[in-house]
């Protein structure tokens, strides 16, 4: 069979990615006829369109099962996952990630999956999904609660060393500290590509608490303003009551 729908074959990297790829190995099938109707009998059929492309080779478009595709994204790498394509069962294979799928807004089945080729020996660049580890003091002691600001961090690393997650621990935060993306522990293999300071994750006062502490505020002005003295030139009401009397005498 020839190598060109799919483009070259890659020789796996690693041992660690030859596993991977025997774990997620995926058949597809070639696509010849394009336009909506083509796409709807294929969807009746219980397959979706899909399309190969990249590494400078020509985009070649294919038929997959969702089904597939779906048992692939629960995987723990989720769509950072290296698929290995086989073309209608053939011994050819190829390392693929997904680079774009498309599901029913009202049914959320996937419609359409794209495919980007990937060499191992370059860096990809994706976004990887970060975990919070840990119950932050200022939560369990101070009722404060915790703000999940940014739950992923793009890496640039070779396809083999994609990480499955970043974890982060946030035990020790108190209310208003926070923990930002150069807390975050990596390899060297591995490059952080957001600001540095972007914020992950902060501890802070509830709305109640804050609304609390509006309402004393507000008291404790309004308790000021009320002991103020009088302005200047007033007279006293004692004085001016000994004064009443004293006329009337």
């Amino acid at each position: 069979m020839s190598e060109a729908p799919l483009g070259r074959r890659w020789k796996v990297g690693s041992k660690e990615m030859a596993n991977a790829a025997e774990k997620t190995m995926v058949d597809v099938e070639p696509r010849e006829a394009r336009g909506k109707n083509a796409c709807r009998r294929l969807r009746a059929d219980g397959k979706v369109p899909g399309n190969v492309y990249g590494m400078d080779a020509a985009p070649y478009a294919v038929a997959v099962s969702p089904r597939r595709i779906a048992e692939v994204l629960k995987l723990e790498s989720g769509v950072n996952t290296i698929l290995n394509l086989s073309l209608s069962g053939g011994k050819q294979s190829r390392a693929v990630l997904i680079r774009e799928l498309q599901r029913d807004p009202v049914t959320e089945n996937i419609v359409h999956v794209d495919f980007v080729r990937i060499d191992p020996t370059k860096k990809l660049h994706v976004a990887v999904p970060i975990h919070l580890i840990g119950t932050p003091e200022g939560v369990k002691n101070d009722g404060g609660i915790l703000d999940f600001v940014h739950r992923e961090v793009e890496v640039a690393c070779l396809p083999a060393n994609i990480p499955e997650h970043l974890e982060l621990d946030v035990s020790g935060l108190h209310i208003n500290q926070n923990v930002s993306v150069s807390d975050l522990t990596v390899g060297e293999d591995i490059e952080l590509l957001d600001d540095p300071e972007a914020i992950i994750a902060v501890v802070s006062i509830t709305k109640a608490e804050v609304a609390a502490a509006e309402e004393e505020e507000e008291a404790a002005e309004a308790e000021a303003e009320g002991a103020e003295p009088a302005a200047e030139g007033a007279e006293p009401a004692a004085q001016a009551d000994a004064r009443q009397d004293s006329s009337d005498a």
